[in-house]
């Protein structure tokens, strides 16, 4: 099944999904919650999230809009 491309919309709805699924409680026992991935370390797909929330809102700061990211010449 093709749903067509994924947008950028659906990416940072995903990214804030996976990191409210880790600050939500599982249990009384727990103060965070986990998600399926998560290991005894870090998680890689709270890493992800971070980096993709990260990512989309420098992509729409002024700087990115206009070009002026980089390096100078």
């Amino acid at each position: 099944m093709d749903d067509g491309p994924v947008t950028p919309a659906l990416l940072l709805w995903s990214a804030m999904r996976v990191i409210n699924q880790h600050a939500e409680p599982t249990s009384p026992h727990r103060e965070t919650g986990r998600c399926a991935q998560c290991g005894e370390g870090a998680c890689g797909m709270l890493a992800w999230a971070i980096g993709e929330v990260k990512r989309q809102r420098m992509a729409g700061s002024r700087a990115a809009r206009y070009g002026m990211t980089g390096t100078r010449r």
